[in-house]
């Protein structure tokens, strides 16, 4: 029996599960390098634990650190979700930058 990945997508970007629940690959639908990108893997992340929450897979309060590492040829991320507090096991300061909490800035956005 294959695993199947899913996988959340807003047509030109693709945020995808890994065979380690805590990592996500994010990449161009059409296979080009990221550039110019903002806020797009922490949209696709936020849409994915938004629909976990709504199918009831995730009913406590989600509260990570996620790291972010960009693949050598440009055209892939690799997010690494962590508890709050811990490092994932190849972070490296010189190519792994630490994202804001999604949800610290969800609940400011809302709630000011």
């Amino acid at each position: 029996m294959a695993n199947e990945f899913r996988a959340v997508s807003d047509g030109t970007f693709t945020l995808q599960e890994t065979e380690n629940k805590n990592q996500f690959y994010f990449y161009r639908n059409d296979g080009e390098v990221l550039a110019d990108i903002d806020r797009e893997p922490m949209d696709l992340y936020h849409a994915y634990i938004m629909h976990k929450m709504m199918s009831g897979e995730i009913t406590d309060v989600v509260m990570n650190n996620i790291y972010s590492e960009i693949s050598e040829d440009g055209k892939c991320i690799r997010l690494t979700i962590c508890d709050i507090g811990e490092k994932p096991e190849h972070h490296d300061n010189s190519t792994v930058s630490k994202q804001p909490n999604f949800l610290k800035r969800l609940f400011h956005k809302v709630f000011g």
